[in-house]
């Protein structure tokens, strides 16, 4: 029957909406003055009832021109020539119309007559430097359509069903409103709460670092886009609320609620939900990712084997979205934000609360070969209950001092407590089906933490074009503390002999940090197009680490051998220099970071001392040209040093598990990374095709690998030791093309990834390569009654170990999403969503796992404006949800269950009421 719907699906997306577009709208376009021919004439075709630009064509050398295949209907048609007043038209067709304008006679502006109207037109579509706008009004959405409706309309943007939003293949994290943040610049409260008959441009562009920002220097390849929607005057103040209630009136439940204002700079919303579902209630999504720092942090291992720069703007690290388990999950906030003085001063608070329980059941099965052929299948079984509640408050005050100098300060502090039970039952047998090992485990934990940091900024730009000062100061304290029990029973059977090793463990830790870091960045333009900037930085660590553990079958005596007392003291220094020379059309890097570094760790209890003194190189260098208008090609390579940590050089011991230990390495070196990428887009307007591909290969000199030792009862030792070999290949190639006569869109990605690993295994080296190849085409129909999308994925992958695979290492499956909504009579709307997952039987599994998730939902608007909406909704109507995962590797296979959520029916209401305080205006 699914396969029926699909192609039904198919058919009608592709053919029947082409069916009535049979009327021609065609002419010359020709200079009156001087009796030429207009070539490259702009013709823009635009729909009288809503302004919707419906078609768009330039001129042949000839000057002639044709639109075809259009509806019947009432049309605008503009036709724009440089230096020459534009031609407007209103034109009725029928069905079947050719509608012949024969020579169409432009007038020059300097005798353009009285009876000649000019409006400009703009692009739906333009490009300018890294930077991609689209004309709102050129693109079709329903009424009431919100903003996530109009980006998918969008040629190169990407909107997924929860929200998530791509362009050019690459995340949009931060959504900003008119160049500023909209409660926070999270993505999904703008999107989902805006209208979009309230936007008048949408912009996209690579995202930048607070140094690029400043300086307008490009430091390296955009990771990230940033999304900025411009509105409409009338659309500037406001408010926006929403009250989210859905139950089965049992058991399951997901509510929320938020409210907020925003009027000229003022912002201010208040927000909470509580839901046991592994989903965010529609309040919850939007205003619990609100971002956290929004300065860069000068960051520095644990051990001080890094320094980096931690660009701000990432997600809060409050935010959690539950994936397994059975959650039952609380959030509350408040966010404000205001201007004062001109804009000279403004201030941002952020205050979150959180409870979250999470009860979690999993079995796992596990196969592992050994490089003497031995094989050992282990199951296992475990239980799981987390809690955890915590508050935190963030912000910052800015303080323009002058037109050239900003000054501010930023600060977080937060405070939160966990516990947690956890119980595991573990069974080892070897290839002749005889018990190796058994165990049992039940640890528990009860623990807090708090921290607080902030940053001192101070931002100078002088008369001289390019020349820039910023200076950075950090303050950060972290304390953290926690108690708990394990109790563990394993048993080692050899020859029918059964050797237990029982422990009872007390532990008690506790640690806390301090540190200060300042960072100075001054850049310096050296020509026209050649710059310099220099950067100095150097963070202080002061941290120390108490863990005791205590036998409780011995009265509690402290066990000294699995106890530590640890004091951690790190000085670091960084040194950078980066050259950049600016083009027309292209753009060159190169530049440098060292990194010197001294770290001393006192071993207290033992009287020992370990230092370390050593330098991390960084070297950059990016190439960037422009083909043409619309088309851009980039390369870089990067590479940087990557010290060992304190576990791989001074082992911590786990006390939890028997069957598992880890040993230091102190004569271990530093690795080198390095990168190379490889970055092309472009967008070509009048044919709506839009296409970015990137390859991206890494390796590793002297990488840190691991080397183990597994014995005759499963029990592993793992050490580290330094290897040649590892690298990857990272690329992605996708096509974009819209067909706005049509209503499609479509594209399709492919995607191969190699990866190389190297490891010992019992002295044995073990090289595993896998490699990966993933095809994602995707369609998509949407007009103002009916919203259509498949997207099938394809995915092949392959996995060899050197010491040998457990059947071939081969895998590959194939799933197939598709979604749709149509809006029916009397403001109701249906919408379905059918996941088909397909997981063939293979070599490592004899049995296919085949799953169809289908969800759907019907829903009744109501109110003047929609504001009320009534909903009922069923989750995984074929009750085929089955909780499972596995994995295919080299000398290794594994499959796993855990627990979810099955079948569930909801009803909701949602109450949403948004407005401006600006009416607009009456025509």
């Amino acid at each position: 029957m699914l396969k029926n719907l699909l192609a039904v699906f198919i058919f009608s997306a592709l053919f029947l909406p082409a069916l009535a577009q049979k009327a021609i709208i065609k002419g010359i376009v020709v200079d009156t003055v001087e009796k030429r021919n207009l070539s490259n004439s702009s013709i823009l075709l635009i729909n009288s009832k809503d302004s919707i630009l419906v078609k768009d064509v330039r001129a042949k050398a000839n000057g002639e021109f044709e639109l075809t295949n259009l509806k019947k209907g009432n049309y605008t048609l503009v036709i724009t020539y440089p230096k020459m007043a534009d031609y407007i038209r209103d034109i009725q067709l029928s069905d079947t119309a050719k509608f012949n304008l024969g020579k169409i006679a432009m007038d020059s502006k300097a005798l353009l007559l009285n009876e000649v109207v000019i409006k400009a037109q703009k692009q739906a579509i333009s490009m300018k430097g890294d930077t991609i706008t689209y004309q709102a009004d050129s693109f079709a959405v329903k009424p009431h359509a919100n903003v996530q409706e109009l980006l998918r309309r969008l040629p190169g943007i990407e909107v997924d069903r929860n929200g998530a939003i791509k362009a050019g293949g690459k995340d949009v994290n931060t959504l900003l409103v008119d160049g500023e943040e909209f409660f926070g610049d999270d993505p999904l409260l703008a999107a989902k709460y805006l209208k979009a008959n309230a936007v008048s441009e949408v912009q996209v562009y690579d995202k930048k670092t607070k140094d690029e920002e400043l300086t307008g220097i490009k430091e390296g390849e955009a990771k990230e886009k940033v999304m900025n929607i411009k509105l409409k005057e009338n659309a500037k103040n406001g408010y926006l609320s929403t009250l989210d209630a859905n139950s089965d009136l049992n058991h399951f439940k997901n509510l929320g609620g938020m409210a907020g204002i925003y009027k000229g700079k003022l912002k201010t919303a208040v927000f909470g939900s509580n839901s046991n579902l592994n989903q965010d209630s529609k309040a919850s999504a939007a205003m619990s990712k609100i971002k956290g720092n929004d300065y860069d942090v000068i960051e520095v291992g644990d051990d001080g084997s890094s320094v980096m720069i931690s660009y701000g703007g990432g997600d809060d690290d409050d935010y959690f979205s539950p994936t397994n388990g059975l959650p039952d999950i609380t959030n509350y906030g408040a966010h404000f934000s205001d201007k004062w003085n001109e804009n000279k001063v403004s201030l941002k608070l952020n205050y979150k609360g959180n409870n979250r329980n999470i009860l979690d059941r999993n079995t796992s099965k596990n196969q592992s070969l050994l490089p003497n052929g031995t094989n050992f299948f282990s199951e296992n079984a475990s239980n799981s209950d987390t809690k955890n509640s915590g508050q935190s408050l963030r912000g910052n005050v800015e303080v323009k001092l002058d037109s050239s100098a900003t000054l501010k300060v930023s600060f977080a502090g937060s405070k939160a407590r966990n516990s947690s039970e956890y119980f595991n039952n573990n069974e080892t047998r070897n290839d002749a089906g005889d018990i190796v090992n058994n165990s049992k485990q039940t640890n528990t934990s009860d623990g807090d933490n708090s921290q607080f940091s902030g940053n001192i900024n101070y931002a100078k730009k002088f008369a001289k074009k390019g020349r820039t000062l910023s200076v950075d100061v950090q303050p950060e304290t972290k304390k953290n503390s926690d108690t708990g029990e394990n109790l563990s029973t394993t048993n080692y059977y050899e020859a029918g002999v059964i050797r237990p090793d029982n422990r009872n463990y007390l532990n008690d830790n506790s640690g806390k940090q301090h540190s200060f870091a300042t960072r100075v960045s001054y850049t310096e333009p050296l020509s026209k197009r050649l710059s310099l900037q220099t950067a100095y930085s150097f963070k202080t660590i002061a941290s120390n680490s108490h863990k005791e553990v205590f036998n409780k079958d011995l009265n509690n005596s402290r066990i000294d051998s699995l106890s530590n007392n640890f004091d951690f003291n790190n000085f670091s220094n960084v040194g950078k220099a980066l050259l950049q020379y600016r083009a027309k059309k292209f753009s060159i890097s190169g530049g440098m970071e060292a990194t010197g570094t001294t770290f001393k760790l006192n071993d207290i209890d033992r009287k020992n001392q370990f230092t370390r003194n050593y330098i991390n190189w960084a070297p950059h260098t990016s190439f960037d040209y422009r083909i043409g208008k619309n088309t851009n090609f980039s390369v870089s390579y990067y590479g940087n040093t990557d010290q060992p940590d304190l576990e791989q050089l001074q082992p911590i011991r786990v006390v939890n598990d028997p069957l598992y230990q880890v040993l230091g390495n102190p004569n271990l070196k530093p690795s080198f990374n390095n990168g190379v990428n490889f970055n092309i887009n472009s967008f070509q307007q009048k044919s709506q095709l839009y296409m970015y591909a990137y390859v991206s290969y890494n390796f590793t000199k002297n990488a840190i690998v691991s080397t183990s030792n597994v014995d005759e009862f499963n029990k592993t030792v793992t050490s580290y030791t330094n290897l040649n070999g590892v690298n990857s290949l990272y690329s992605s190639a996708s096509l974009h093309k819209g067909f706005s006569k049509l209503h499609l869109n479509a594209s399709v990605n492919i995607s191969y990834n190699r990866n190389t690993s190297l490891s010992f295994l019992n002295n044995k080296l073990n090289k595993n390569v896998s490699n990966n190849i993933g095809i994602r085409p995707r369609i998509g129909y949407h007009s103002q009654v009916v919203q259509l999308e498949y997207s099938p994925s394809i995915n092949f992958s392959n996995s060899k170990s050197s010491i040998g695979a457990i059947n071939n290492g081969k895998n590959f499956s194939h799933a197939h999403d598709i979604n749709g909504t149509i809006n029916l009579p009397y403001s109701t709307e249906f919408g379905t969503s059918i996941n088909l997952s397909y997981q063939p039987a293979n070599s490592s599994f004899s049995t296919p796992v085949n799953v169809a998730i289908w969800n759907a939902y019907l829903s009744k608007k109501m109110m003047k404006a929609e504001e009320l909406e009534l909903k009922i909704s069923v989750s995984d109507i074929l009750a085929e949800k089955i909780g499972y995962s596995r994995n295919v590797g080299g000398n290794n296979i594994s499959e796993n269950t855990y627990s979810f959520i099955p079948r569930y029916v909801l009803i909701g209401v949602t109450y949403n009421l948004t407005g401006n305080f600006i009416k607009a205006d009456k025509k």
